[in-house]
Order: structure tokens, then sequence, then C-alpha cells
């Protein structure tokens, strides 16, 4: 009896961790219709980090770059960052840490995606760059995450 209930204990354990997750809610739709027609603003690099996936969907993928906090995507969602042109390093945090090294330049939109992978307890993610063609395409499946942080 001891073991059952070691064992009632370590799937509960599991269930808050995976259920603890909350989902990552969509902006309002003007929001979303206005980020997805962004241009790069004068001397500006605009980079989009897309989630197509529904994979996973309720295990939020928080995004930094340079250690500074840029949002967080669900399935199905997007988020966004305005930089200066130059190297910057993107992490995309979930079961575990995808880092992306990338030289942006003024005037030009990128695109990174985070495919997602099965892990141990939760979803686990990497983090790529994607053609332009292939991100406009992946950016309109998506909605504006609601987790974005300060611009």
């Amino acid at each position: 009896m001891h073991t059952f209930r070691r064992t009632i204990v370590l799937l509960l354990a599991v269930a808050v961790v995976v259920c603890g997750c909350s989902a990552v809610g969509k902006a309002p739709p003007e929001l979303d219709l206005e980020a997805k027609q962004l241009v790069p603003p004068e001397g500006k690099a605009l980079v989009y980090i897309v989630r197509p996936s529904d994979f996973g969907r309720s295990v939020k993928f928080k995004v930094t770059c340079d250690g500074e906090y840029i949002g967080a995507t669900g399935g199905s969602r997007f988020i966004y960052a305005v930089l200066e042109p130059g190297s910057h390093l993107f992490i995309s945090k979930a079961e575990n840490a995808s880092e992306l090294a990338i030289v942006l330049e003024a005037g030009k939109t990128y695109y990174l995606e985070q495919k997602v992978q099965m892990g141990l307890l939760k979803a686990r993610n990497k983090l790529a760059r994607i053609e332009d063609e292939e991100g406009r395409k992946k950016l309109e499946s998506c909605v504006l995450s609601n987790d974005m942080g300060t611009q």
C-alpha cells in the first residue's frame, strides 16, 4: 500500500507540473492584425517569433533576446520584437532552452520558428530561423500572444 501512495503522489505531482502551465491567451483581433502588418522602423529590424504548432499548446515558451524578456507563446501564437541592428542571442525556454544567435540588419524582417518536440514532462522546443515566404505563411496561421514584454 505504501508504494501505491507514492505512485499516486508522483502522478499528482506530474499532473500539477503539466497542467499548472497556464495557456497563453490571444491579443485582441485589432492588435493581431496591426502586428501582422508591421514594417521595421527606420534604423531597426523586426523579428517575429512564431509557434504554428498546436502540439503542447498550453505550455508557455518564454523568449528572451540578449537577456531581455520579449514574451511567451502558446500553441498557434506569435510574438515580435523591434531591435537594433547587430548581433543578438535569442533564447526560447520550455522544458529545455534553445538558443539562436543571429545578426540583424536595419530595415529587414526576420522570422524565427519555435519547433515543438515531445519532452519528458512537458513540451521541448528548438528555435530556428526560417525563410521569409515560409515565415509569412506561418505568421498568418498564428494569433498574437497576449503575453508580450514591453517594447
